[in-house]
């Protein structure tokens, strides 16, 4: 009886063991959505689009990037521009000098706009930190579940925010997203993907934008309150008008 036993159990730690050596690694799985939303496509592509009523560009080649946005203030039209090599507002024909402090305010709030119009794109930079939280389901889908932190160095003004990405296990899309954020004060958001779009294969998607009812909710359980429809819809992030350049691979 004890060899019988024993059998059994070794076989069960050997299917363990193959199911964890089998498991995809956060860092597989980010690389699998990258790729999957055409990411080597727009790492030398144009990408033009309008949000919230101002016109953005995102120009990246052979490992540069330029993000740019332009609206009008009064008579004049406002451009600001962020490259490998900073930030800079400029006004008609001037650049505009800046404190540090307004720098960096104009700066991650154009990075933020780009960020989440071309997510899963940047995360697989030197300054995230990437966690498999292993398998969920949402409305009976399976998705992996992909803890997002960031370091402080390199990470942003924003460095402590927290994400999570249900990313599906079979065409490895993100379709949902929570996070954690603390600026002007401090809350969680759940954003839904819809109209879904592939723009000559670069993948264009928006998001119903959810706050939860609860003052102080769990991240990882805001998809289960989605679920409950425990959620309060504020708002529909939009990427309209989206156009894509192509440009030959350098």
């Amino acid at each position: 009886m004890k060899k019988i036993w024993f059998s059994l159990l070794s076989i069960s730690m050997l299917v363990l063991i193959s199911c964890q050596e089998d498991a995809p690694t956060a860092e597989e799985i980010i690389a699998k959505s990258i790729t999957a939303h055409g990411a080597d496509i727009a790492a030398n592509a144009t990408l033009d689009f309008t949000f919230r009523g101002i016109k953005y560009k995102v120009d990246r080649y052979g490992g540069r990037y330029t993000y740019e946005r332009e609206f009008a203030k009064g008579d004049d039209l406002v451009k600001d521009q962020l490259n490998n090599d900073g930030f800079t507002r400029s006004i008609g024909d001037s650049i505009v000098s800046l404190p540090d402090s307004l720098r960096s305010r104009y700066s991650a709030s154009l990075n933020s706009v780009v960020y989440f119009a071309q997510l899963p794109y940047s995360l697989d930079g030197d300054a995230v930190i990437l966690e498999n939280l292993g398998t969920d389901q949402i409305n009976d889908q399976e998705y992996y579940q992909i803890k997002v932190t960031f370091t402080e160095d390199g990470g942003g003004e924003d460095h402590e925010d927290e994400f999570i990405y249900w990313i599906d296990t079979t065409d490895f899309l993100v379709d949902y997203l929570a996070y954690s954020y603390c600026e002007d004060d401090c809350g969680f958001r759940f954003r839904e993907s819809v109209n879904r779009r592939t723009i000559d294969g670069i993948v264009i998607q928006d998001y119903n934008n959810y706050r939860s009812s609860n003052s102080d909710p769990t991240l990882e359980d805001l998809d289960t309150a989605f679920e409950a429809g425990q959620l309060v819809l504020m708002s529909e992030i939009k990427t309209e008008f989206p156009e894509v350049t192509i440009k030959s691979a350098p």
